[in-house]
């Protein structure tokens, strides 16, 4: 099972276009779409596209904050069993069935990361997994085994709010032994910080919280235990 996880909070102009092709363009069963509280046509757009596509779920995710929408997609997808869900900006471009090469593709790896060389428009070709270490993941696109996190109290960490997750989740997998890669040969188009006008907080002292939090986690060489 293919899954994509989407979260958002307003931005339609970026989100619908992604929705539109990964329905229509790629062959994946379902696509969870996370609305962080949007003040714009987000939902009345998700509820009426459902009314034609029962592939799409929308999740009233307002009192969520990022990384535990991702916790909760990634709890939820392990709990259904053999899904490969892929993490994914609303502000992103994929090219034609992207996300169904990556999981044909994943093999022992538990995340696939992007390959940031490519562009949305290249075609995919010559396409393998590329090993990597947790330093060199990609946060706006990327591929889980969700049966890895199966069990798990969480994928990133809690305590983290908005900047510093993707590194904890790639640097948490690897040291619970899961292999990292990069999908080499599909590429994507990244609108950088286009959603950051939507962050609901004050986004330069997050960040500083979560570098601060980061390092303190992971001073540990029990890191990935921490409750």
């Amino acid at each position: 099972m293919i899954v994509a996880g989407i979260p958002v909070r307003n931005k339609l102009c970026y989100t619908a276009p992604l929705i539109e092709s990964l329905l229509y363009g790629d062959d994946i069963d379902e696509i969870w779409l996370y609305d962080n509280g949007s003040t714009d046509l987000t939902k009345s757009w998700a509820e009426h596209k459902i009314q034609y596509d029962e592939r799409l779920k929308y999740k009233n995710a307002t009192d969520m904050r990022l990384y535990e929408m991702w916790n909760h997609m990634i709890t939820r997808a392990a709990n259904i069993g053999d899904v490969k869900l892929a993490v994914l900006n609303n502000d992103i471009r994929l090219p034609l069935m992207a996300l169904k090469t990556m999981a044909d593709n994943m093999g022992e790896y538990k995340i696939a990361a992007i390959d940031i060389n490519k562009k949305s428009f290249q075609e995919i070709n010559n396409v393998y997994p590329e090993t990597i270490s947790w330093k060199e993941r990609t946060g706006h696109a990327f591929m889980i085994d969700a049966d890895f996190w199966k069990g798990q109290n969480f994928a990133v960490h809690p305590h983290l709010i908005w900047w510093w997750g993707d590194d904890d989740l790639f640097r948490r997998c690897e040291s619970r032994g899961g292999k990292i890669c990069r999908m080499i040969g599909i590429g994507a188009d990244h609108a950088e910080s286009a959603s950051d006008s939507e962050y609901n907080g004050n986004k330069w002292r997050d960040i500083e919280l979560d570098r601060v939090k980061f390092r303190n986690i992971w001073s540990s060489p029990y890191s990935y235990r921490i409750l």
